[in-house]
């Protein structure tokens, strides 16, 4: 898995030493940004396992987000549910880290990898309408709402929306006013 660096964060391999806090992230009710009603089962030893899946597969990547003073805040990942056409972003932070900047450009610098590096057509995250940060974040990155499940999450004895967010290609490029170069390779 390719190092991203941005101005804040570098996007690095999941080594051993970061699995324990990864999971305790995992196990934060607070950050649990889609579901936030798993249980608290994630180990080291879950982590590893699930790392170890995405090892060797140019379909899913999982990379540990680090300030650039190397300080661990979270993780980043996706999956491709269609090669070469779509995937799923996740994150996750700690929330110490929130409100700094780092889990934007962790998913700019994804966004960019899978547009730029991977082709592909469009990019999607789910989350809840509990979590307003993510759905800000998600608006400024230039996300639109896909889907909108109404009232479909049951989440600490109330009840949310389920909200299913994309971006386009063509959507990615206008808005960072960027020349799209495999577009540009088609028209050749």
């Amino acid at each position: 898995m390719d190092t991203l660096s941005g101005e804040l964060v570098r996007l690095r391999a999941v080594k051993d030493e970061d699995l324990e806090y990864l999971a305790s992230l995992k196990n934060d009710m607070r950050t649990q940004a889609a579901g936030r009603r798993d249980p608290p089962r994630f180990t080291a030893t879950f982590m590893r396992e699930r790392h170890e899946k995405t090892l060797g597969s140019p379909m899913k990547g999982l990379w540990s987000i680090e300030t650039k003073g190397g300080e661990l805040v979270g993780t980043v990942d996706y999956h491709e549910y269609s090669p070469r056409l779509g995937a799923i972003l996740g994150i996750v932070t700690g929330t110490e880290h929130w409100g700094k900047g780092y889990g934007r450009e962790a998913l700019e610098l994804v966004i960019r990898f899978l547009f730029e590096e991977r082709g592909l057509r469009v990019v999607n995250l789910w989350t809840t309408s509990w979590n307003v940060r993510m759905v800000g974040l998600a608006r400024k990155l230039g996300f639109k709402i896909a889907m909108h499940e109404r009232e479909s999450r049951w989440l600490g004895g109330a009840i949310y929306d389920g909200l299913f967010m994309d971006m386009l290609r063509e959507e990615y490029y206008a808005a960072r006013g960027l020349e799209d170069g495999l577009k540009s390779k088609a028209g050749n």
